[in-house]
């Protein structure tokens, strides 16, 4: 049982910003400084002058969206009211389009109505719970999935479909969104019942999650923190792989080594992804010298440590890690934290061509996991291992804010 609530959202106006795509933006962990650098040149009214403020630049953010209210660049809605956000994308060659109904969700401990299912870093919860405190708003949107075995949530959605536009406009990376105000008090009422009676799984924003809850101050609104929450059924609801490229030394014998716990064949590089079923625990190796399957036996399961958790022992990164890394390349928990020996990538082709330049000397082709592994890891109170999980695309921030004030 989740609390979810309206709220009265702050949105850009166009007739001030401009082009309201292209003031929307991605979140702060997948922009690098010259992506950052780029978006705020594009337009004064960026929202990655707010979202991606760190140390001495969070004060100035504050005042930037004190001053873009002041001036009507921002305003907000009259009545508290939920946003359907409709997310149109590339997923290959085919288009895909995920919808989420915007929230203020109820901040509770982990586990009770809110699951997850990642571990989070000291540093990033530090930066943002000093934004959101300063800032004084939810400027990036968690992104989360309920399962809505009823449909109750997936009928809402339909029903706020009928509704009116906002907004739609494409972002600055080509992607195009829509917004749609629900304010109507019946279904107001209905959405906010249909969250009472299911649980949203976070699917990116664990961050931010925790770090809302370290900022809750004297300000009501402080104790809720922005969502989008799509419907576990919902196609478009994607789960990507991320692929580990090894930096450290490897053995002339790995391969070989390999053949005492996995079943190995011979694959090509190009097409190994497309054999590595979803959820598997199947893994693809590519060196300069080749590219192969590697599909565990009993002698993999036998390998991993007692104290794995069921609920993900037998995913293909907690089989790469514990099986592969640690004991035949040497690179444990503090390797992988230090940044050097592994990095990490959710594109096939950046891989190769780590490969083919020398850049890396080993690379390991991993499998998205499915929703119900996600599921499965949170209900048991565990997290799956580093860099296990990438929901694609994220949620953009800009949309729509969630004030605390």
């Amino acid at each position: 049982m989740v609390n979810v609530q309206p709220f009265r959202g702050l949105r850009y106006d166009p007739d001030v910003v401009g082009d309201w795509g292209a003031v929307l933006g991605p979140p702060y962990d997948i922009v690098d400084a010259a992506q950052t650098a780029a978006l705020k040149a594009s337009s004064p009214y960026q929202i990655a002058h707010i979202e991606t403020a760190a140390g001495d630049d969070i004060a100035a953010a504050a005042q930037i969206l004190r001053d873009w209210r002041s001036i009507g660049a921002i305003v907000r809605d009259d009545a508290p009211s939920y946003y359907l956000h409709e997310h149109h994308f590339a997923d290959g060659p085919d288009r895909q389009v995920r919808r989420a109904i915007f929230g203020a969700v109820e901040l509770r401990p982990w586990g009770d109505g809110v699951m997850a299912h990642e571990r989070t870093m000291p540093g990033p919860r530090a930066t943002r719970t000093a934004l959101r405190s300063v800032v004084g708003a939810d400027v990036s949107p968690l992104m989360a999935f309920a399962p809505d075995a009823d449909g109750a949530l997936a009928e809402m959605i339909d029903i706020a479909f009928q509704l009116p536009l906002l907004y739609e406009g494409a972002d600055p990376a080509g992607d195009v969104h829509t917004l749609r105000r629900i304010d109507g008090a019946n279904t107001v009422m209905r959405i906010s019942d249909a969250f009472a009676h299911d649980t949203i799984y976070m699917a990116d924003g664990h961050h931010r999650y925790e770090s809302a809850l370290a900022s809750i101050d004297d300000r009501p609104a402080s104790r809720r923190v922005l969502m989008g929450v799509a419907c576990a059924g919902d196609p478009a609801l994607v789960v990507g792989a991320t692929h580990r490229v090894v930096h450290a030394d490897v053995p002339a014998s790995l391969v070989a080594q390999l053949g005492r716990s996995f079943s190995v064949s011979e694959s090509d590089s190009a097409d190994i992804a497309a054999r590595l079923p979803d959820g598997s625990s199947s893994i693809g190796l590519v060196t300069n010298g080749g590219a192969w399957l590697l599909e565990p036996t009993d002698a993999a399961a036998r390998a991993m440590p007692d104290d794995v958790p069921d609920a993900w022992r037998n995913l293909a990164p907690a089989v790469l890690q514990h099986v592969i890394l640690e004991p035949l390349l040497g690179i444990d928990a503090d390797a992988l934290a230090g940044g050097r020996a592994v990095s990490y990538t959710h594109h096939l082709d950046e891989l190769l061509q780590a490969i083919s330049s020398g850049t890396a000397n080993a690379a390991f082709v991993l499998p998205a996991p499915t929703l119900q592994d996600v599921i499965d890891t949170a209900d048991a109170g565990s997290f799956m291992p580093q860099k296990s999980t990438y929901f694609v695309p994220k949620l953009p921030t800009g949309l729509v804010l969630h004030a605390l004030d």
